[in-house]
């Protein structure tokens, strides 16, 4: 679950994976002409069985060929809208009713889409020898009850608030043919879905070149407006850039560094929109480091950050900073900013904990946007009498840090995890019983685990936003992390294009037009 590949740390990480980069040769022309669309993504897809997804590509396949009771709306505001469903809703905490559209088709000759589709799509996260990747999604599920060929109900075993957020209309939510799977291997599948049921069908794949897309005409939800999408996979967000400045693409995200430059010189046949997703990039301190255990020397570290420095020399002045790890729009954002750099106020800490002089290290990607962070807060800790040292990894040596230094030897790190529009996906890392697996920082709360799960329960938003806040202040008042931004994914595209974008840039495809 990452943008590249790999695996569920790189998801959250969010890193680069090794995925061949497709050759774009001068001249050639790849962008939309007719009824094709051309889009970059930014590596190739690993597996599209919604069980053990991988990547970004992955994510943006299954939701083309994957039918879901509702779906993301394209837009800036996270809103969900019914999508194979006729209609849905929550009768109460434990129970969602809903109907799927008459006449949705599978490929393969499986007949049409009925509520015992929807019935082992969702159980089969329950089967304990499958092992989904995924199944935590819907540990709470009890069963899908079938009334007939298109109306079934949800059975939870307890409230789960985050069911409408991360699963119904996510990975998770995708909707497989019972029929098909039940012939599949093993029960599952990697590149070759035995049938597909969304708007869009693959019909083409080669490894690290191109995944083809062709409409589905059998589809009872939206249209594809584009009777073919093209995918290329290109992990060089500098090729992209090129790539879609050139004409080869119709549509992809671009990197920070050049969004300045589009803005004051963007040429004429090109658009730009800055999208905002839940994303986090932050900064762990681990409070089980002997050189970090004083909570002191941590607050000291927090106070002495110049934040606005790191955002205008890793982010290029076009992310803000983050209120938390809650982004604007989003159930349980904090209106009220951190507090300013206090540099006196970390000296002063410093010294009454007597860690003048201390050494730590920074661990980080090999990333740009990390390596200029960290020496930006290199030069802030030496001003109050920290020395600190940067170590900087490749994805897999930096995954492998706690199996490397163990529990005692990790100081600080910078993280940028992907989420979905919860604050939910992100607390479950940091649990007690995700110490030394996600949770870096060994922060251990019982208060704060019992509030993590009392969340997922509460279903009146209201309350529900209140337990997120307080469940950011129990992340504060530790100074094991500094929320940094949540930067915003630059979109380019070609004029002759509408897009339809998720609030995070992920491609509502089916919904692309032709400008």
């Amino acid at each position: 679950m990452l943008e590249n590949g790999i695996n569920r740390r790189q998801f959250l990480g969010g890193s680069a994976a090794a995925v061949a980069l497709t050759t774009l040769k001068p001249g050639m022309t790849f962008a939309a002409s007719g009824d094709t669309l051309t889009i970059r993504a930014p590596g190739d897809i690993d597996t599209v069985d919604p069980g053990f997804w991988k990547n970004t590509t992955d994510l943006w396949v299954m939701d083309a060929v994957f039918p879901r009771l509702i779906n993301f709306k394209s837009g800036s505001k996270w809103e969900w809208e019914l999508y194979s469903a006729e209609s849905i809703s929550q009768r109460d905490p434990l129970t969602i009713d809903f109907k799927l559209k008459p006449g949705s088709m599978w490929t393969g000759g499986y007949g049409e889409l009925t509520t015992a589709d929807v019935k082992f799509s969702f159980e089969r996260y329950l089967d304990k020898e499958l092992a989904a990747e995924t199944s935590d999604n819907w540990a709470l599920l009890d069963h899908v009850e079938v009334h007939d060929k298109y109306s079934g109900t949800i059975h939870l075993k307890e409230p789960f608030a985050p069911l409408w957020w991360f699963v119904l209309p996510y990975a998770t939510g995708s909707i497989l043919c019972k029929a098909a799977m039940e012939k599949a291997e093993g029960g599952k599948f990697t590149l070759e879905p035995p049938a597909m049921g969304g708007a869009y069908k693959i019909t083409e794949h080669t490894a690290g070149q191109r995944l083809v897309l062709e409409a589905h005409d059998d589809f009872a939800g939206p249209k594809p407006h584009f009777q073919r999408v093209e995918i290329l996979p290109i992990t060089d967000s500098k090729a992209a850039e090129n790539a879609v400045q050139a004409g080869q693409v119709d549509w992809t995200r671009v990197s920070l560094s050049i969004v300045p430059k589009l803005r004051a010189n963007l040429p004429d046949n090109l658009s730009l929109d800055l999208k905002y997703a839940p994303d986090n990039v932050w900064m762990g301190l681990n409070q089980a480091s002997p050189r970090l255990s004083d909570i002191r020397v941590r607050q000291a570290i927090l106070k002495a950050i110049d934040l606005e420095a790191i955002l205008d020399g890793a982010y290029f002045g076009v992310a803000e900073r983050a209120h938390g790890p809650v982004s604007k729009g989003l159930l349980g954002y904090r209106e009220e900013g951190p507090a300013p750099r206090d540099v006196e106020g970390a000296k002063k800490l410093i010294d009454a904990a007597g860690a003048s002089g201390v050494t730590i290290t920074l661990d980080t990607l090999a990333d740009s946007d990390f390596l200029t962070g960290a020496q930006i807060v290199q030069a802030n800790l030496a001003e109050i009498g920290i020395n600190l040292v940067i170590e900087s990894h490749e994805g897999g040596s930096f995954w492998s840090l706690v199996s490397t230094k163990g529990k005692e030897g990790i100081d600080m790190n910078f993280n940028r995890w992907l989420a979905p529009p919860d604050l939910s996906w992100t607390t479950q890392w940091l649990l007690s019983s995700q110490a030394g697996i996600w949770n870096w920082q060994w922060f251990e709360s019982k208060e704060f685990d019992d509030l993590h799960f009392a969340a997922l329960g509460e279903t009146d938003n209201t309350k529900r936003a209140q337990m997120l806040m307080d469940l950011q202040q129990m992340l504060d008042d530790s100074a094991c992390y500094l929320w940094i931004t949540q930067p915003p994914r630059p979109m380019v595209w070609q004029n002759n294009i509408a897009p339809a974008m998720k609030p995070n840039g992920d491609p509502r495809l089916e919904l692309f037009q032709k400008a």
